[in-house]
């Protein structure tokens, strides 16, 4: 190549958009030049003609004719490395995009947005894109990220319909509706966003999963990317990951005596531990923060996970794949193999990873694990039902904590309530007096932040007599209850009591109270 073809290349690689060189660059190949009618790609000689999934991702990118020209596959590969070492691309994800150089500030009319007061600022790296296509694009992703992260959502979903595209975030559990785009914007607002994801911005008809990472004010964000076809288009839901978020046991929120008993229990050599509840009730933060707990360069640690959420330092983390067949409990199978001290093993979710979770815990080893029942009788019945026997789960099931998140009330606009609540006795003994919050600027409706509340089972001699018993769920409850265990409904009540959270909280949670 000449210096003047080069210099042409270069100035024309310049209005290209960073989506156009990324797709060309997954496929080896080079875009060259754009203008109204035609994009100019390049390929190796020793291939007859592009891909097809290429070349349909880029007509549906840039909606052109594609010229195809052929160089010598080692110019092809030398100008690639170029292209790699000036990371003007990422195969891994699209987090340069957010990661360097150049600051996006909201445009000065940008006053629809949720007032962004925290977040200093989000760094998306702008060089290689169009100016005038993309930074509307960029900057409608740059003010949703910045203000779903400010108000600490969990989740972003990016919702079409027939005439409008409607953004909402999840916080403390809880979606609200957030400022959206311009309808034009939204075709390209998912191809950016399937693109940073590594999708195939094409395929419209089948959900798709990808994950990227951005860095947000030097703190790492991992971004998990999911689409679904819906009547007027793709949903896409982005699930926010704080990669540095960890939590120690006494930061859970669990009683002194409940978090004593915990630590006793993490301290087995051998045994099972199972952590219950719905999707959204934190047990994934509880497993986190045993395992910080238990750390220690004597250990070997290894998880399963789908996917890995949080990497943890001096433990082996093994994300499961699928569509290669790497499942539960083909993973913990080779775990066996691999000399482990302690497996945590993200979720039971099949009578086999049952089975060998078991009997793991049998053969000396320390296991923890989830399971999505709503309470820890229920966790025992569901285990019988995956016909796990009862003497197996007696000698080697130790702890259940079920858990569910409550909203904490604003500490700036709570108040007490002019009545009580009476409940029945064996609800509530006495009345309960509550507080209400009817919000501020400080808050989101009342509330801001969320507690866990908790419900512990130890499998005591007479929980496990029960179990050899074959015990029902009724039997199991009544010796709890004649063992004064807390229930998840009377931990919640007693911090509607305290003034930590509400009545409302309660519904909400429990649904009813009976």
């Amino acid at each position: 190549m000449d210096q003047k073809q080069g210099e042409t290349e270069t100035e024309t690689q310049e209005i290209i958009s960073n989506e156009l060189h990324l797709l060309c660059q997954r496929h080896h190949a080079i875009a060259l030049n754009i203008d109204s009618e035609t994009l100019t790609i390049a390929i190796a000689e020793n291939l007859s003609h592009p891909s097809e999934e290429l070349l349909m991702n880029l007509r549906f990118c840039c909606g052109r004719k594609i010229n195809v020209k052929q160089w010598p596959k080692a110019k092809i590969e030398k100008i690639l490395h170029q292209f790699s070492s000036e990371d003007i691309s990422s195969r891994e994800n699209l987090s340069n995009t957010f990661n360097n150089d150049i600051t996006l500030k909201p445009a000065a009319n940008s006053t629809s947005l949720e007032r962004i007061t925290s977040v200093d600022h989000l760094e998306i790296q702008t060089s290689n894109f169009n100016e005038k296509n993309d930074a509307p694009v960029i900057q409608f992703i740059h003010q949703t990220l910045s203000a779903a992260i400010e108000k600490r959502a969990s989740d972003i979903h990016f919702e079409p319909y027939q005439h409008c595209y409607r953004i909402r975030i999840r916080v403390d559990g809880v979606l609200q509706e957030i400022s959206s785009p311009e309808f034009e914007l939204t075709p390209r607002i998912n191809g950016c966003l399937k693109v940073m994801a590594q999708l195939n911005i094409a395929e419209k008809r089948l959900p798709q999963d990808g994950k990227f990472t951005l860095r947000l004010n030097n703190i790492c964000y991992s971004m998990r990317i999911a689409t679904l076809p819906t009547q007027y288009g793709e949903k896409i839901v982005l699930r926010i990951l704080h990669a540095e978020q960890k939590a120690t046991l006494d930061e859970l929120g669990l009683a002194q005596q409940a978090l004593a008993q915990f630590i006793k229990t993490l301290s087995l050599p051998e045994g099972l531990i199972l952590v219950t509840g719905p999707t959204g009730s934190g047990k994934t933060m509880t497993l986190y923060s045993s395992l910080l707990h238990l750390n220690q360069h004597q250990k070997n640690i290894c998880s399963i996970e789908d996917p890995v959420e949080i990497p943890i330092k001096g433990i082996n983390q093994t994300q499961i794949n699928h569509k290669i067949g790497l499942d539960f409990s083909s993973v913990l199978r080779t775990l066996l193999r691999q000399d482990p001290d302690i497996i945590m093993v993200g979720e039971i979710r099949d009578n086999e990873t049952a089975e060998i979770s078991l009997k793991a815990a049998h053969t000396g080893h320390l296991v923890l694990s989830t399971l999505h029942t709503n309470s820890t009788t229920e966790t025992l019945a569901r285990l019988t039902q995956m016909n796990i026997p009862g003497y197996l789960l007696a000698s080697c099931l130790k702890l259940i904590i079920a858990q569910r998140l409550m909203r904490r009330l604003c500490l700036h606009c709570k108040k007490p309530a002019l009545a009580a609540i009476n409940y029945p006795e064996d609800i509530w003994p006495k009345p309960l007096h509550h507080w209400i919050s009817e919000g501020c600027e400080q808050c989101c409706d009342g509330y801001y932040g969320r507690i866990g509340i908790y419900e512990m089972l130890v499998i005591n001699t007479e929980i496990k007599q029960a179990l050899i018993d074959n015990a029902d769920t009724l039997k199991l409850e009544q010796i709890l209850k004649k063992q004064g265990n807390i229930t998840l409904l009377k931990a919640g009540l007693s911090l509607v009591e305290q003034g930590i959270s509400s009545v409302d909280e309660i519904y909400r949670v429990f649904g009813c109270v009976n």
